[in-house]
């Protein structure tokens, strides 16, 4: 049987890290993608099992980006912008939804049967499944797509997925939406809706880094899982 290969965006930062280390746990081959400018943990840079592609995926022209995908089984993108405050008023404002167009392409063009994984967060509503703000949230994530571009961009990435693709697209995903993201040294149980149970503003549940990853290493892996979730926008709470 032929290893299993995946694409890892975003792997330097918090989650991204934890993925490729659930990803390398289960004999996965990884690639990343990091930043120049990246701090690359030293458990990805001295693995052997990874290979590391440097540069800022949002200027890799489409070429390029379909040689990156064309062998993998798998792409996921846990990109985000840097919490300071370049990272989070300056350019690329983009940055998370033009690489999920920009992949979501090279996957179509080259017609492979790949799973994208998106990462990412219960402040995005899923209304195609019947989710609604109440009033309250409403105003609190209209200011937030106002001030905060990097809102926005995550909330035009999921709209991409859930709108421009759906279920009948070609390429199957599955965006993964952790509540309050925290470290946690170890995986503990954690359970998996369809909807939201609780407000991510006014009674936000928690999710640790390294369940998500966990969650994402497990949609890789386990078919019958990614069967149920397949054109899904799951939510990841950890148990109480």
């Amino acid at each position: 049987m032929d290893t299993m290969k995946a694409l890892v965006l975003g792997a330097s930062g918090a989650t991204g890290k934890l993925v490729v280390q659930q990803l390398v746990k289960r004999n996965i081959q990884v690639h990343v993608v990091v930043r120049e400018s990246a701090i690359i943990p030293s458990q990805i840079l001295d693995d052997k099992s990874i290979e590391i592609i440097k540069g800022n995926i949002n200027d890799f022209e489409i070429a390029k980006i379909k040689t990156l995908v064309k062998d993998c089984d798998s792409v996921i993108c846990c990109l985000g912008h840097n919490i300071s405050f370049k990272g989070i008023v300056g350019p690329p404002h983009k940055l998370v939804y033009n690489t999920v167009v920009k992949i979501i392409e090279a996957l179509q063009s080259i017609n492979l049967n790949t799973k994208f994984i998106l990462m990412s967060t219960t402040a995005y509503t899923n209304k195609k499944i019947g989710e609604v703000n109440p009033v309250g949230e409403k105003i609190v994530f209209s200011l937030l797509k106002v001030l905060l571009p990097p809102h926005k961009d995550n909330m035009l990435a999921a709209d991409h997925l859930v709108y421009k693709l759906g279920s009948t697209s070609n390429v199957a995903w599955v965006a993964v939406r952790p509540d309050s993201l925290f470290d946690e040294e170890d995986v503990s149980e954690y359970e998996i809706h369809n909807k939201k149970v609780r407000s991510p503003i006014f009674n936000p549940g928690k999710t640790s880094r390294i369940n998500v990853s966990n969650f994402m290493a497990e949609l890789v892996t386990n078919d019958k899982l990614w069967q149920e979730w397949k054109h899904k926008t799951p939510v990841i709470y950890n148990k109480e």
